[in-house]
Order: C-alpha cells, then sequence, then structure tokens
C-alpha cells in the first residue's frame, strides 16, 4: 500500500479530508496518520460489521432481573494477610519483579476493586465476538494492549506457554508438585488458594518466592477453579528469575473470551421463553474466569458519567490505586453508554494524573523514529500495541485488531482494512519510521469513515424491531 513503511507496524501519512468522530464541525483537509491496512474507498473489501453483532433484547435494562447465573472467578478482592505479604515479599524482591516487569500487576492486586454487574453486563451486550470490539451506535471501540501496560503487564517477553528447559527449573518445579501432593494428602482434597497461602507464607521457605508467585499468578491473573493447578510453575519460576513473560497478551486473551462468552448466554437470554428456563435452570449459568475488573477499570476511564469519583494516588501508588474501593450505581447503563457519543474520552492516559507518571511512548511532540535491534522497550511495547496479531493464552487464542481503533492510540481512522496478516504474537517484531503521536493530539476519522458507520449501524438497526442502540 502506498505509503506503508518497511514494517509488519504499517502506519502511512496521507492528506484526507477529517472530521471528528463525533461529526461534530466542518471536515478539514490535512495531513493524517493511519494505522494499516486501511482503504480508501466504500467500495473496497471493508472489514464490515457482522449483523449478529446486534441482538435483540428488552428495551428495559434491568440485569438484575435475568436468570443469568455469574460467577466471577477472576474478580476475587484481596485478603489482609495477602497485602502484608506482597509488602514483606516486594522489600526482597521489588528488583526482581521490575525486572520481570510484574511489579505494578502485583501491587494492583492488593486494591480492591467492587465489581458493578450492572456495568459488566451493559458492554457485554455491546460485545461483538468478530471484531473483538464494543459496538456503540456512535463508534467502535475496544480494551488493548495498552490498556494492558497502563494495569501493569508486560507486552514483551516470552509466551506464557514457554516449557522450563534446565535441570535447576524443572528441579524446582518437582519440588513446588511435591509440596502440591503433600498438601493434597493432608487435606483430602484439592489444594485452593487458602491452603496454599497457609502452607506456604512466611514459611522461610527456599521456594517462597516461586509459591507466591503461583498465588499471585492462580488467584488474580489466571484463576481457572479456585484451584493451584500445576500447569501455572512454570510461569512462576520463569517470572521469580526476572524471566520477562508477556502476561499482557494473555490476559487480554482471556478477556475477550469471556466477553465473547457472556455475549453468547445474553444473546441466548432473548431466545429462551419463561418455560425453557423453569425446565434448565442452568441453561444461562456461565463461569468466567478472566480479571473482568479491567473491562470495569477501562470504561470508568473513559465513561465520565459511569466513573466513580477516583481516589488520590499517593507517590509510589499505581494507577489502580485511584479506584479502590470506589463504587457508583447507574439506573440505566445502556443508556449511559448508548449517549456518551460527545463525552467518551478515547485517550484517558494521555492526560496529567498527580502523582501518575505517563508511559514513555506518549510523547510530547510527534515524531518518527527508527529503532535498531538494540530498539527501546518503551517504543517495541507501543509497537506490539499497534500490530494485528493473535494473542495466545492458557487454553485460548484470540484476534487482536488494533486497526479498527486506531484513535485509541492518537492515530486517525479511515475504513478498517480485511483479510490483514494475523501475525504470530511470539514473532520479533520489525519496524522502521515508526509514529509515535503527540500525547495531547486528538484524532479524527475520514468523512469517508463516517458515512459508512453511519450507514452500517442503519442497516444492521433495520431489520429489527428492537435492537441495543
Amino acid at each position: 500500500m502506498e505509503g506503508l513503511s518497511k514494517s509488519d507496524v504499517g502506519i502511512v501519512e496521507r492528506e484526507e479530508l477529517m472530521v471528528s468522530p463525533s461529526g461534530d464541525g466542518e471536515p478539514t483537509m490535512r495531513v493524517a496518520h493511519f494505522l494499516q491496512p486501511t482503504l480508501t474507498s466504500i467500495e473496497g473489501p471493508v472489514f464490515e460489521l457482522p449483523s449478529s453483532c446486534f441482538s435483540s433484547l428488552p428495551h428495559t435494562f434491568e440485569p438484575k432481573n435475568w436468570p443469568l447465573k455469574l460467577a466471577f472467578y477472576g474478580c476475587s478482592s484481596p485478603q489482609e494477610d495477602w497485602k502484608i505479604w506482597v509488602g514483606k515479599m516486594a522489600s526482597v524482591h521489588e528488583s526482581t519483579w521490575k525486572k520481570a516487569g510484574i511489579y505494578e500487576a502485583i501491587l494492583n492486586s492488593t486494591y480492591s476493586i467492587q465489581i458493578n454487574h450492572d456495568l459488566i453486563l451493559g458492554l457485554a451486550e455491546k460485545w461483538c465476538p468478530e471484531t473483538k470490539s464494543f459496538i456503540f451506535s456512535w463508534g467502535e471501540a475496544t480494551i488493548t494492549l495498552e490498556d494492558m501496560i497502563i494495569f501493569g503487564y508486560s507486552v514483551l517477553g516470552s509466551s506464557v506457554l514457554s516449557p522450563l528447559e534446565t535441570g535447576e527449573l524443572t528441579k524446582t518445579e518437582e519440588k513446588m508438585e511435591h509440596t502440591r501432593k503433600e498438601i493434597r494428602r493432608t487435606t483430602g482434597r484439592k489444594v485452593d488458594y487458602s491452603t496454599w497461602k497457609k502452607k506456604v507464607m512466611d514459611s522461610g521457605s527456599e521456594l517462597e518466592h516461586e509459591a507466591f508467585l503461583v498465588f499471585w499468578l492462580s488467584r488474580f491473573v489466571f484463576p481457572v477453579s479456585k484451584a493451584i493447578v500445576k500447569t501455572i510453575f512454570p510461569i512462576a519460576i520463569h517470572l521469580a528469575r526476572g524471566t520477562r513473560i508477556a502476561l499482557a497478551p494473555a490476559v487480554l486473551a482471556h478477556i475477550y473470551r469471556d466477553l465473547s462468552l457472556l455475549k453468547e448466554k445474553i444473546v441466548a437470554l432473548a431466545q429462551l421463553d419463561h418455560l425453557e428456563i423453569e425446565q434448565d435452570s442452568n441453561a444461562l449459568a456461565i463461569t468466567l474466569h478472566s480479571p473482568l475488573q479491567l473491562v470495569q477499570i477501562w470504561a470508568w476511564e473513559r465513561f465520565l458519567e459511569l466513573r466513580p469519583k477516583p481516589n488520590l494516588i499517593l507517590l509510589g501508588e499505581s494507577r489502580f490505586a485511584q479506584w479502590h474501593k470506589t463504587m457508583l450505581r447507574v439506573e440505566n447503563v445502556r443508556t449511559v453508554l448508548d449517549s456518551a457519543e460527545d463525552s467518551f474520552d478515547w485517550r484517558p492516559y494521555a492526560k496529567t494524573l498527580k502523582n501518575w507518571n505517563f508511559p514513555k511512548f506518549y510523547a510530547e511532540n510527534e515524531m518518527w523514529v527508527s529503532v535498531d535491534l538494540d530498539r527501546c522497550e518503551e517504543l517495541e511495547s507501543f509497537a506490539r500495541c499497534l500490530r494485528i496479531s493473535e494473542l495466545i493464552g492458557r487454553g485460548c487464542v484470540e484476534h487482536y485488531f488494533p486497526h479498527r481503533v486506531a484513535v485509541q492510540f492518537g492515530l486517525d481512522q479511515d475504513l478498517p482494512g480485511c483479510g490483514a496478516q494475523i501475525n504470530d504474537y511470539g514473532k520479533p517484531i520489525s519496524y522502521e519510521n515508526l509514529y509515535v503521536p503527540p500525547w495531547l493530539y486528538e484524532a479524527d476519522v475520514t468523512t469517508r469513515y463516517l458515512e459508512w458507520w453511519k450507514k452500517s449501524i442503519l442497516h444492521l438497526q433495520a431489520p429489527k424491531d428492537c435492537v441495543l442502540l
């Protein structure tokens, strides 16, 4: 494509007729920057909105009356002894955690984020499993790898499926498995969080650090069945040695999977009658394992009317601290989501926040950068956020389409192309002349994109008597 950089993260610069995402104001002809693949004609192979992204549901938003049986395994609140344990371990292993890229993510596990079920369900209504995004009447947005970075997870490093390749590492794994089996023999049941913590916390064992990370990963990052599973051990052992593991794509893959599962149940709800529900009480039961509180925080950062009053972040605290034990009950989440066209914050992390440091890839001025083999980690992280790829989780694989939501990265939006190459996430990233937008820049959309969007929404609404919008 014309203007595509020699890279698998293509950003093209060209002059276009641009307008704000809401369509307010007069279109302006200017130089814009687009994340590839994009198209310059509505007649081209556009990555269309699938008809299934909207579903017929009651006009009244009353999720508390829905017969959904939800279990949020991934949204646990921390206990006081966990906070104390984190403090003790941080005093010894903080430098290792920073090297492994998990320091902030571990700190975040000490904050209590109260789950708003109505908000999670309201967002799940808008989720489109094909595009991996929320489809609102006024635009498209999603939770991305950039959000994962802000939430403390690394986009760089080895896969979460990386094996243990030395005898010393495998021997450590054997010792940890011996501990797990010993607990099972003693208790006569599976090793749950509390029994594992009771066994290893403050034990003074040579493996306490690894055991601590097993608990953190099992309860706060990859919860499966409220139990300690041995498949987590290799990840913990790598991290305990400061080895960088790319937790961000795996966590995001699990979030995408759970949003799709929840959307599937919501659609099924509209198709079942009361008799079917009474005959099969488990028809709409669903267990969600990912940390969906991250989706809630994603929404709090962007929807002003959904946001509770944030706490003041103290020096040394992470951005998560502003949401510790906060909550705002909204009478009708759907109404807020549908009317947020003018108030939606596309780039909340680019705004000044007291006692919070900007990621280094937020530049004061725009720049094109060439990065050699000794590339800057911050710029490589930003490039990872922009590349279409497969997100490999533990037991799931999801696609990632950042070119559909370029405005969230400070880039302008044109028609999203389809048929793009889906990169293996583990493939080394290559780029020349990477464009980094200024942190205060408010991106626009092309006039043809806005025309296509409006036509697409009208087309999806037309055949339905009752829609989400």
